[in-house]
């Protein structure tokens, strides 16, 4: 049985990540570029390179709750196969 998906007027999430270094955190931002193509309709995600190695992900999106999560979800994935990869966990 297919459950209905939730849909809001519109939704933001914010993440900041702390990834100690320079060199790590731009290599998750362009590993993260790909994953920035084909996004659902209504869903946006932006990305900020901030002070102190901060790589701030920003998702709007006018859709369901349920894409918001999921989407954050692979990200947040990616970003995690990304720092294993650079040797950071």
């Amino acid at each position: 049985m297919k459950m209905q998906e939730t849909l809001v007027d519109k939704i933001t999430v914010y993440i900041e990540l702390d990834l100690e270094d320079e060199g790590k955190r731009d290599a998750i931002m362009k590993s993260l570029i790909a994953d920035n193509i084909k996004f659902p309709q209504g869903l946006k995600m932006h990305m900020h390179s901030l002070p102190e190695n901060i790589l701030s992900i920003e998702f709007d999106s006018d859709g369901s709750i349920e894409t918001v999560s999921n989407t954050v979800d692979e990200v947040l994935s990616h970003i995690s196969i990304g720092k294993m990869v650079l040797n950071d966990d």
